[in-house]
Formats: C-alpha cells, structure tokens, sequence
C-alpha cells in the first residue's frame, strides 16, 4: 500500500537513482517538483512549480511511472499537475522590477530619482 510520507522519505534517493540510470534530465526537472498525495490504491499525484518541467515530464510520464514502481516497488500510476500559482511566486525578478520595487520603498533613492533623474545603468 502506497503511503505519501514514506514515497517522500526517500524521493531524494529516487532522483539519484534516476540520475544512476542515466535519466539526468528527468531527474532535474523532477527537482522542480514535489509529491503532492497518494491515495492508497496507488494514485500519485506530483506537482511541478515551473511549466516547462512539466511539460517535459508530461511527455516522459510513461517512463517516470515506470521507474518509480520499480523503484518504489509499487503498483504507483502518476498524475502530473502544474503550480502556476507557485510558479508565479517563484519567479526571478529582472533588475528593472527590483530597482523599480527599491525606488518605491528607499526614500534616498526615491531622492536621486527625483532631484538627478537618476536611472539604472548596468
């Protein structure tokens, strides 16, 4: 019987295994990702916070079901989801968002902006 708490325990192991089986891209996009839940008739549910990972594994999710039953030694049958919400939290900003989100909130460089029309030079 699948149980979600101990598929975690060893989720990192499984990616090394993955990457020992030459699986290396899977198992990065994998990082991207985290076990959500499990039912116990074995139904596995993975999120992924960036879009392209999940398309990659959407593409792979035979694959990935397979090498996780045997490595899980488990009848797991794989859902795939995609975050956007996290996704979008988890987005980089550019230097233009953070000198802009900088000038908003420092008075001093609110000062420059307005006195020398100071911009961001990089």
């Amino acid at each position: 019987m699948a149980n979600l708490a101990s598929l975690k325990v060893e989720w990192h192991q499984f990616l090394e295994h993955l990457t020992r089986k030459t699986h290396n891209i899977m198992a990065t996009h994998l990082q991207a990702c985290e076990l959500v839940s499990c039912t116990p008739a074995g139904e596995l549910e993975i999120a992924c916070c960036r879009k392209f990972s999940f398309e990659e594994l959407l593409q792979e999710r035979e694959t990935l079901q397979q090498e996780i039953s045997e490595f899980y030694a488990l009848p797991l049958h794989v859902t795939i989801l995609y975050d956007a919400e996290k996704d979008a939290s988890t987005k980089e900003k550019s230097v233009f968002t953070l000198f802009q989100e900088l000038s908003q909130q420092n008075e001093v460089i609110r000062f420059l902006i307005t006195e020398f029309g100071s911009e961001l030079v990089y």
